[in-house]
């Protein structure tokens, strides 16, 4: 798995994610943070885009509570309560894409840093954290997607740098 990922990230695809990065943080932050991490890993960027993941999670969960509580207060049955809740926490938010977007940011720069670093991508908290969520057949694509949305998300959020 780390070999499919070290030959999506070559050819330019490495250039790619830090030029992106550029955009959005300072050239300063950006080199701190691979510095930081190039000796010691990602596990701390690991640990971010999962509280956001985390957090994506906990926002659907809450909307669906909202939901079921509201119909309780309507005085609807339990079986509509439950469908309440269930269907209302599927709903896709406003703010799915920027926080998935900013998970997935954070992995690739994970992935990125260790790469740069000794080399293993086969110790890297990020792309072990993508590969036990997407599995072993979405990896590659993930991470090749990845690094077109660097390249793609100025035009993709209609501007040409951070203001996220």
């Amino acid at each position: 798995m780390a070999s499919l990922c070290e030959a999506a990230l070559k050819d330019g695809g490495s250039a790619a994610i830090a030029e992106r990065a550029a955009e959005y943080v300072s050239d300063e932050t950006w080199n701190a943070l691979v510095k930081k991490h190039r000796r010691g890993g990602c596990d701390e960027l690991a640990e971010l885009a999962r509280a956001i993941l985390d957090g994506k999670k906990q926002l659907h969960a809450l909307v669906g509570r909202a939901a079921g509580g509201l119909l309780g207060i309507f005085g609807r049955s339990r079986i509509e309560r439950a469908y309440a809740v269930e269907f209302a926490s599927r709903i896709p938010l406003p703010t799915d894409v920027k926080m998935a977007a900013a998970a997935r940011a954070l992995q690739i720069a994970g992935i990125y840093v260790c790469l740069l670093g000794a080399g293993d991508l086969s110790r890297c908290a990020c792309l072990k954290d993508v590969f036990e969520t997407e599995g072993k057949d979405r990896v590659k694509k993930l991470v090749q997607g990845a690094v077109e949305d660097w390249i793609e998300l100025p035009r993709r959020l209609g501007d040409s740098g951070g203001g996220g």
